[in-house]
């Protein structure tokens, strides 16, 4: 007796089923887990632009004068807008800003592109007392001694 070989239909149907639940329940996941990482990111380029900033403020004696280039580099030279899209490369994720208040103090504001990864993930802020602020789904920086980066 020749016995068949192969899969039934009904077979492969359980298959791609359990394929399908199995994406279904780890998607969410890894999206999460992206978001999550591209937020870390973001918040090493601003202590990194951060650190630029002390280092104009040492040599100028002032944070006055200083403007975020398109780069995400700090220059003497005014860019007329002081943004700086994160990551330069590829498809942007935020848009960093930088705002010179006094000669002896600055905010810098990572704002999630519209519409992009991030969107609804909350702004994400830094000033040059180290005070840092993010909230899930907060668009306005409230930055005091006890806001963090972990809530």
């Amino acid at each position: 007796m020749v016995k068949d070989q192969g899969f039934t239909l009904i077979e492969m149907l359980v298959v791609i089923g359990i394929i399908g639940v199995l994406v279904g329940i780890a998607y969410p996941s890894y999206a999460n887990y992206m978001v999550s990482a591209n937020r870390e990111d973001v918040k090493v380029e601003l202590t990194q632009i951060a650190s630029k900033l002390t280092s104009y403020q040492q040599v100028n004696h002032s944070f006055s004068g200083a403007s975020l280039n398109s780069n995400g580099q700090i220059t003497s030279v005014a860019t007329g807008n002081n943004r700086s899209n994160y990551p330069r490369q590829g498809t942007p994720l935020y848009t960093i800003e930088l705002a010179v208040t006094t000669a002896t103090s600055y905010t810098l504001t990572a704002t999630p592109i519209a519409r992009g990864r991030q969107d609804g993930d909350g702004v994400v802020c830094l000033d040059n007392l180290g005070q840092k602020f993010w909230q899930k789904g907060v668009g306005v920086c409230t930055l005091s001694s006890t806001s963090t980066w972990d809530n």
